[in-house]
């Protein structure tokens, strides 16, 4: 018996399945292949018997209009098999290839992103806390060098105060003999140059006065304390 392709075209799926149903319920058909195309138009592809498909196909029509509506049919007289290799073997090439293809992509597509969660996860979070550290370093490094150079010039301030009012007490008791004079001048020495300025105009009969004191220097300034001793 020759086999032959037959071709049953429906508008919808109820149609579709109510006339496969129908057709299939002789065992020596086989359905091929159901393809939608545009439109709502469903093809459904048998082979078998010719004979036997336009028996079927005859039984599938009447049961397909109860529920939807035939579009075309064709039943072809003598089967050809390069007509079923591009109905069918291309088809599925086609489709392999459209999957292996897919697979590729998604599988570059997954590396690619799967690198770049690494990278994120890695590399950058290093980077961050490396920086984090390095400015808490600077920041910890300038407190304490701020720190430092606060307490030094407390400590130079408070000794100059403690040395300037020595050197004043000193001073105004210089009239009551040698010995204290010695120790005075002793104390005015260690003082510098602002200090001498200063301590020069709270004294009284010092030999200079005003502008003269401002221009005079540390040097200066000890000498006329000696004179006045």
């Amino acid at each position: 018996m020759e086999t032959s392709l037959g071709i049953l075209e429906t508008k919808g799926f109820a149609a579709a399945i109510s006339a496969a149903e129908k057709i299939l319920e002789d065992n020596s058909i086989d359905l091929v292949k159901i393809e939608k195309t545009g439109g709502g138009i469903i093809s459904l592809f048998f082979k078998g018997n010719n004979e036997r498909l336009k028996t079927s196909f005859e039984k599938a029509i009447q049961q397909a209009r109860l529920v939807g509506e035939i579009v075309a049919l064709y039943i072809n007289n003598k089967y050809n098999k390069k007509l079923e290799k591009f109905l069918f073997t291309s088809d599925k090439a086609a489709e392999l290839t459209s999957v292996k293809r897919e697979t590729v992509q998604e599988k570059i597509i997954a590396e690619k992103a799967e690198t770049e969660v690494e990278k994120t996860q890695v590399q950058k979070p290093v980077k961050v806390l490396k920086k984090l550290s390095a400015a808490e370093k600077k920041i910890k490094t300038s407190k304490f060098l701020g720190t430092t150079s606060t307490i030094q010039r407390l400590r130079r301030e408070a000794l100059s105060s403690e040395n300037f009012a020595k050197a004043k007490e000193g001073v105004s008791k210089d009239r009551g003999g040698k010995a204290t004079s010695e120790i005075n001048i002793n104390k005015i020495e260690n003082l510098n140059v602002h200090e001498l300025r200063r301590l020069a105009r709270s004294t009284n009969d010092f030999p200079i006065q005003g502008r003269e004191i401002s221009k005079s220097n540390r040097k200066e300034l000890v000498k006329y304390f000696k004179d006045l001793a």
